[in-house]
Order: structure tokens, then sequence, then C-alpha cells
């Protein structure tokens, strides 16, 4: 087990037990209806103020990486096309290389073709 993992699994521990433990010193303690009610209210407050915290700190971490993730795959996408345009440009460059060679090729064997012609007759 990785050590991201046993840490996480401990904080989770570590919190759960807090809130059970907080539960049962609530639940326990001798106090009257109306304290045990108003401690109960608190620390609901009290919870639900850090859930607050904890979601606003993903949103703004999970808005950081999309926004690394959209930058990385723009950039990443600007180089494949930058890739396919030379690769594309370098074929039609050695295409038209090929095709005149070609017709150069033909040109000489036309011509030597009629010099064969000239001299036979």
């Amino acid at each position: 087990m990785s050590n991201g993992k046993k840490g996480k699994d401990l904080l989770i521990g570590a919190v759960v037990g807090g809130l059970v433990g907080a539960a049962a010193a609530l639940l326990f303690a001798p106090k009257s209806g109306r304290e045990l009610r108003s401690d109960i209210a608190e620390g609901a407050t009290v919870v639900s103020d850090k859930t607050v915290q904890l979601a606003s700190t993903v949103s703004q971490k999970t808005q950081a990486a999309a926004k690394t993730v959209s930058t990385t795959t723009t950039d990443l996408v600007g180089k494949a096309k930058d890739t396919a345009a030379s690769v594309v440009e370098t074929v039609r460059s050695w295409k038209d290389s090929q095709s005149e060679d070609d017709i150069q090729d033909e040109i000489a064997a036309s011509e030597a073709a009629e010099d064969l012609v000239i001299v036979g007759r």
C-alpha cells in the first residue's frame, strides 16, 4: 500500500473517530436537554462550515487542474497540426521532385529515341 493511501486512510479514520468521540461526549455529558441541543447545533454549524471550506478548496483545485489539462491539450493539438503540416509538405515536395525526375527521364528517353530514328534513316 502506498504512503499516500495510508495517509489518506489515517486522515479519514481520525476525522470519523473525532466525530464519533465528539458525539459520544455530547450525549454522555451531564447537561440539560437545552444545552445539549445547543452544543449539537453548534457542532453541526462547525461541520457545515468546514464542509463548505473543503468544497471550495476542492473546486479551486479542480478548476486549476482542468485549466492545466486544457492548456496542455491545446499545446499538443497545435504541435500535432504543425507536425502533420510538415509531413504533408515533405510528402508533396518528395512527390513533386519524383514527378520532375520522371518527366526529365521521359524527355531524355524520347530524345534518345529520336536520335536513333534519325541515325537509322
